[in-house]
């Protein structure tokens, strides 16, 4: 007897926008998961391209248990909760990205791995970049570069409880259905869209999971593949991705030092823009030093302080009037 939709043991979810052909190389990488044994469907949402992306999804409907849904509004948290509000979903969601490379048994090591934490709901695995040439460039050494700059997550070769504050991202990530009762979704004010960008779609969903008590597991035997376009290996690109970055951290953080801003709000607006003056500088400084993997790095930490400084001053200017 065939299951039914709410029988489904994975949902698999990915949100996509104008890559059509980076997508069908994802959707390719995921006709040759092993799904043995388990119903499975691919949830791929269309975040309003003006490409061939319909196309490309629907040229998989004979090798893939796939559905196509539309989302005209803009964000990438907007696709998402589509999905979230109109499917019926499996007994685990997984989420991943539309530029990955799952491991063959992917799905299998999900399901394994939720069945050996029974008493947890949401799991993050490892991600690895798959660099265009085969290997990365000297400056994307850094641990700290390459999980910014790359969505790189590696901890180590066990399983483990993510410590406070830490998270999943958002490209290897599943959880029980279940997590999604009381109508938690995706913030749609922030995360990845064509304009005004924001880091952090999935940290600040997993911070209120935290918050209502929700425990992480870490597994590094679920792994997927980043495959990092020739595009992103651009100073340019690092740096926006750190201003995205710096943005975000205020939306999931919170304003910095808020009780002064209560108290003293032209001191604490005075304070911010010290910071945004002071970083500027830094920056400067650090893009003129002469070692690749400095420059990048501190120039890294600098925009990323700059960004949170101007998104501080523009939600307070908001909030005041």
């Amino acid at each position: 007897m065939a299951k039914s939709k709410n029988d489904l043991d994975i949902s698999v979810l990915i949100a996509t926008y104008n890559r059509a052909e980076i997508l069908r190389q994802t959707l390719e990488s995921m006709t040759v998961l092993e799904r043995d044994g388990l119903s499975v469907e691919f949830v791929v949402v269309d975040n309003n391209s003006s490409d061939h992306t319909k196309e490309v999804i629907e040229s998989f409907t004979d090798r893939l248990p796939i559905r196509y849904l539309f989302e005209s509004r803009p964000g990438k948290n907007c696709a998402l909760n589509k999905a979230l509000n109109e499917v019926q979903l499996g007994k685990l969601v997984a989420f991943t990205d539309d530029d990955v490379e799952p491991k063959k048994d992917w799905l299998k090591t999900i399901i394994t791995i939720t069945n050996r934490w029974l008493d947890y709901s949401v799991f993050g695995g490892k991600i690895y970049a798959i660099w265009p040439n085969g290997r990365p460039p000297k400056w994307t050494q850094s641990r700290l570069l390459q999980s910014l700059g790359f969505g790189v997550q590696d901890h180590g070769d066990s399983d483990f409880v993510y410590a406070p504050g830490q998270y999943p991202f958002g490209a290897n990530l599943w959880v029980h259905r279940e997590v999604f009762t009381n109508s938690r979704r995706f913030d749609e004010s922030i995360g990845p869209r064509p304009k005004n960008r924001i880091m952090g779609s999935e940290i600040s969903f997993l911070k209120v999971l935290a918050e209502d008590g929700y425990e992480m597991v870490y597994s590094p035997e679920a792994v997927v593949g980043h495959c990092i376009q020739a595009c992103q290996l651009s100073m340019s690109n690092i740096l926006k991705r750190a201003y995205r970055y710096g943005r975000g951290s205020v939306h999931w953080q919170g304003l910095p030092r808020k009780s002064l801003l209560m108290k003293h709000p032209k001191v604490w607006f005075l304070m911010r823009l010290g910071s945004v003056v002071k970083h500027s500088l830094l920056l400067a400084l650090a893009m003129v030093l002469p070692m690749p993997q400095y420059r990048v790095m501190r120039s890294i930490l600098a925009i990323i302080y700059i960004a949170s400084g101007v998104e501080s001053l523009r939600i307070a200017s908001k909030t005041k009037t």
